[in-house]
């Protein structure tokens, strides 16, 4: 038996939780806000690398989110920090967008161009709406040649308003095929980014939940660590998708304020109990 008194702590996903692409998830968001106001503390945990943690506090802030970007952890931002703690100064080849690319410059780590002959040490790769065969080559001359790769996060899709894109993991693994070589990830589900947040945020694990869309990230990172996980039907997965789920959510809800009305009640949430949604 859970109670829902204990929890004083809130990591929030962010695409297919508080947002499909630039289109706000009202209620959700709504949810976000409530916990602020009644002193919760709220992270947001996202595996995506488009844009900086200033550039995704902005945007949070755009839709009516009191977000600064201390409260931002992303696959990029914990990536560069991992390179930077355990390989500082390491020649980085980079597939993604400018977020990935910014958040690696700023931990000091030298960014090396597809066509240099240079030594590289990682390979990262990212989501990237314009990876190409070229950077593919690029990446799998660079791996022959002893460079490491590094996938920040193995989602396979990327939600938005208008349906899936390929996300990240198909890139990863398109370069791993050809390389032969698995990528170390840093993104959820992996322990590394978990781990890092939890050291920076002092959360205790008891204290926490993890809100996302995502049976294999989010879902698959809170049992790792025993958070008490919140899957949302705003985003990726379906009611179809957990009939058949091997990791199974604490609770399920078709959006967060049914997770408000819960905390209004406030008392003992049953694992199985009636509050359950889980099919």
């Amino acid at each position: 038996m859970d109670s829902l008194y204990k929890l004083k702590n809130f990591i929030f996903d962010l695409d297919g939780v508080l947002y499909l692409l630039d289109r706000p998830l009202t209620e959700n968001i709504s949810f976000v806000n409530f916990l602020k106001e009644e002193g919760y503390r709220v992270i947001f945990l996202s595996n995506n690398t488009f844009l900086t943690r200033e550039k995704y506090a902005e945007k949070l802030q755009k839709m009516g989110v009191n977000a600064s970007p201390k409260e931002v952890f992303s696959s990029a931002f914990v990536t560069a920090k991992y390179l930077e703690q355990n390989f500082p100064q390491s020649r980085v080849y980079i597939i993604g967008e400018e977020g990935l690319r910014e958040e690696i410059k700023r931990c000091g780590l030298r960014v090396v161009a597809g066509n240099t002959r240079d030594r590289v040490d990682f390979v990262v790769v990212g989501m990237d709406r314009k990876f190409s065969f070229s950077k593919m080559s690029s990446a799998l001359r660079f791996l022959t040649k002893g460079a490491r790769l590094i996938g920040t996060n193995p989602d396979p899709t990327y939600p938005t308003d208008k349906g899936l894109l390929p996300g990240c993991g198909a890139m990863v693994a398109a370069i791993e095929t050809c390389s032969g070589q698995e990528a170390l990830i840093v993104g959820k589900p992996s322990p590394l980014i978990m781990d890092f947040v939890l050291s920076v945020t002092g959360f205790k694990k008891e204290e926490t939940v993890l809100i996302g869309d995502r049976l294999d990230t989010d879902i698959v990172l809170g049992k790792r660590f025993d958070l008490f996980s919140v899957l949302v039907l705003t985003g990726v997965t379906t009611r179809e998708d957990l009939k058949n789920a091997e990791c199974k959510p604490d609770l399920v809800v078709e959006n967060l304020l049914e997770f408000k009305d819960l905390l209004l009640e406030g008392g003992a949430l049953c694992r199985g109990s009636k509050f359950m949604t889980l099919p």
